[in-house]
């Protein structure tokens, strides 16, 4: 076949216009349409002065820059100078920016200074999704990540570690200043670097065993990023954050398929199940709605985080962490309570009298025992249990009756039908964010920045899917100037 005629010096017929060269339907154009619905208000809420200064010279336009850190975060572009160099070459920058070209510092000035506002951003992604009824809000999914901090985990160390690691330090500094002082020898050139640098990693060690003296639980800090901790992840050990995420799925008849993230939190330990209750406090009060179903893994599983949600009036399907030991036959579910006499009932026909209180990691608990010896000559010695002093013994924490409520629930083909969409509707947002978000590892440091970060992430995802719904027409004009989706209070 033929070949066509290339010539990297041919020159245009007619200028060219900017927005002929980016399709209709491209997602740079839904964050334009994004950003400018925004009104003086919801600018003054990000912090932002959108009239400019009269004097000096000409700032670039803040609905540019936001433009170019939306686009940036939901096409895995999250660095300020990797933006520079993309407002230079890549038509979708360019179209974003009207052809200018904001320099790292620019960009990072105003991703610095307003990121926490950002937060505000994602509120309106969430709140345009419920005000035109995209979000099916029968059910919802939270779950857990580990993102890598930007840090070194062999800069991590214990409070012994920091003290003979500061102790090599003063002795290299000794030995530097010695070296520094005046004498017939010429100093070495680059002597003073060195002592800044090591003086500056003393500062970092002392800096460091103060925040650990200051923390009781905490064993070992890292002197880069020092609210990063060591988790637990498949196989390894990572050091970095325990992202959190809600998700509600699109509505399965409005056109469009995909998710939207309700809600976003961060934890700097590996634990999930704190995070349950305040992860749905803040799904319904970003969405304005409560959404009737809440499907966890059994890493959320807590009496108290049951209990609060029993309060609240929210259903929550989850297993149980050791979920096999509820088929035991002397499970202490299977003994049951006598109010009247304030006791226990075993499957073998013995009661366990209430003993006293004790106490474990600070929490009562009410601790029921058989009679001396009873329990040598029950025929299930050695099965309900071993201890041949003792036997069986039964205790109840504050958070029993949540608990035991639970696992009847549990127990019902509703509750397992409604959990095994759970894996289907939130790991894969989490794929999308570290694959095509590249968001494996957090660019900032510090819980409060990487927070801001991950929101961002979110306010990114979201976009994605509604882009994918503008992109369909359907909703087009509504989605971004029908009725507002006012900033949530």
């Amino acid at each position: 076949m033929p070949l066509r005629d290339m010539d990297r010096e041919q020159a245009w017929l007619l200028p060219p216009s900017l927005d002929d060269l980016l399709p209709l339907d491209h997602p740079a154009r839904f964050v334009a349409e994004f950003v400018d619905a925004l009104d003086r208000g919801d600018w003054t809420e990000l912090g932002v002065e959108i009239e400019g200064d009269p004097m000096g010279a000409p700032a670039y336009h803040p609905r540019a820059l936001l433009s170019v850190w939306l686009y940036g975060f939901m096409t895995g572009v999250r660095s300020c100078r990797k933006l520079e160099t993309a407002c230079r070459d890549q038509i979708p920058y360019l179209w974003l920016t009207g052809w200018q070209h904001p320099d790292h510092n620019t960009l990072w000035r105003f991703y610095k200074g307003h990121r926490e506002a950002m937060r505000k951003l994602f509120e309106r992604t969430v709140r345009m999704a419920v005000t035109m009824k995209l979000l099916d809000l029968a059910v919802q999914a939270v779950d857990g990540t580990k993102v890598e901090a930007n840090a070194s985990v062999y800069r991590t160390h214990n409070a012994e570690e920091l003290r003979q690691l500061l102790n090599r330090v003063e002795a290299a500094i000794r030995d530097l200043e010695a070296q520094n002082e005046g004498g017939e020898d010429t100093p070495t050139v680059h002597l003073p670097g060195e002592l800044a640098n090591k003086e500056m990693l003393r500062e970092q060690v002392r800096q460091a065993m103060a925040d650990l003296e200051s923390k009781e639980r905490q064993k070992r800090i890292n002197l880069t990023d020092r609210d990063a901790r060591l988790m637990k992840t498949r196989g390894s050990v990572l050091l970095g954050y325990n992202a959190q995420a809600m998700v509600s799925p699109l509505e399965p008849d409005g056109g469009a398929t995909g998710m939207i993230i309700t809600a976003v939190g961060m934890a700097d330990d590996g634990r999930d199940d704190p995070q349950l209750a305040p992860m749905i406090e803040q799904a319904e009060k970003t969405m304005g709605t409560k959404s009737e179903m809440t499907l966890a893994d059994a890493a959320y599983h807590s009496g108290k985080g049951l209990e609060e949600c029993a309060r609240k009036g929210q259903s929550v399907a989850m297993p149980e962490t050791r979920q096999q030991l509820l088929g035991d036959p002397y499970h202490k579910d299977r003994f049951t309570y006598d109010k009247r006499t304030d006791s226990f009932m075993c499957p073998q026909g013995q009661r366990l009298q209430y003993l006293r209180i004790q106490r474990l990691n600070g929490v009562p608990w009410r601790l029921y025992r058989t009679s001396e010896g009873v329990c040598q000559a029950c025929p299930a010695f050695g099965v309900c249990t071993r201890s041949e002093r003792f036997g069986r013994s039964v205790t109840i924490g504050p958070y029993d009756a949540a608990l035991r409520h639970h696992r009847v629930w549990m127990s019902t083909d509703e509750a397992w039908v409604a959990y095994k969409r759970r894996k289907q509707l939130v790991e894969p947002v989490f794929g999308i964010i570290k694959e095509q978000l590249a968001a494996r590892r957090f660019l900032l440091r510090g819980f409060a920045n990487v927070s801001a970060e991950w929101t961002l992430l979110g306010t990114a995802f979201n976009l994605r899917t509604l882009w994918r719904v503008w992109s369909l027409g359907v909703f087009a004009d509504l989605l971004l100037h029908g009725p507002k989706p006012h900033f949530a209070s």
